[in-house]
């Protein structure tokens, strides 16, 4: 409890002329509220004033329970990046398809892969700075079919990592100006496990989730499926690089996805 002396040096220095007292009701001084909700509307001109971290204009019916500044931060940090996902889909993807945040045109303005070594089709899903997730139809026109293997094709463990690589690498492009600019570089690849064989006919679906990023340091967890049974998995760490600067890493000087430094089970 405040003692009439702390009462009085607290009103000193925040220029109270009126008298102050303490209640049971929490008002610390004897003035009557200019409004009967004045409380209400207090709380309402605060969560105004956070939602303008947004940074943008925008139009919602909101309903809020007992908000405060951190909840009200919170939520304002969780509607700005999905703003900012919006955006940078759009920025990529003009024709909108149902199922389909990237499709393979949207993807050749992301990558710089070309034929043969492009290894996505479409991304389905797309969170940014969490996880995305990327397809890949597998044909017998896949030109390494010719001699992996003769008369039993079988994709190669590495263009599995390779895809999965250029699949997070997708993820990797907020906050990154210009990528096409950008080379991604592997610096480590760690518990890489083939399950079963990939063949002609199958779609690949890749999940990435994003571990950990610092700033051009990116670690990512990667998993490949096939009618949903996992068929390959890794972990990647990975160094975003300008084109023209090659003193980054370890790995080989490809693109978003790289040659692997470890050796698959099926290669």
């Amino acid at each position: 409890d405040l003692t009439p002396d702390e009462i009085k040096r607290i009103s000193e220095k925040l220029g109270i002329k009126d008298s102050v007292m303490l209640g049971s009701s929490g008002v610390l001084n004897n003035r009557s509220l200019h409004f009967k909700n004045e409380p209400a509307r207090h709380k309402l001109l605060d969560m105004m004033g956070d939602l303008a971290l947004i940074g943008v204009p925008f139009k919602a019916q909101i309903l809020a329970a007992r908000p405060g500044h951190a909840s009200n931060i919170e939520f304002a940090r969780i509607i700005r990046k999905l703003y900012q996902q919006k955006k940078l889909v759009k920025k990529f993807q003009h024709e909108r398809k149902e199922g389909v945040v990237f499709d393979i045109n949207a993807i050749q303005k992301i990558l710089p892969h070309r034929y043969p070594f492009l290894l996505i089709d479409k991304i389905i899903e797309f969170k940014m700075d969490e996880r995305i997730v990327g397809v890949k139809n597998v044909t017998i026109n896949e030109p390494f079919f010719i001699g992996h293997f003769p008369g039993q094709p079988v994709m190669p463990g590495v263009l599995i990592i390779e895809a999965m690589a250029q699949t997070g690498g997708i993820l990797l492009l907020n906050g990154v100006e210009n990528p096409g600019d950008k080379l991604v570089f592997f610096m480590s690849i760690n518990n890489a496990k083939f399950r079963k064989p990939v063949m002609p006919g199958d779609q690949v679906v890749f999940e990435l989730s994003m571990v950990s990023r610092k700033s051009r340091i990116c670690q990512m967890s990667g998993k490949a499926f096939v009618d949903g049974n996992l068929v390959a998995e890794a972990d990647m760490m990975a160094s975003i690089v300008d084109r023209q600067d090659k003193s980054s890493g370890n790995g080989s000087a490809a693109t978003v996805g790289a040659t692997p430094q470890t050796k698959p089970a099926f290669n």
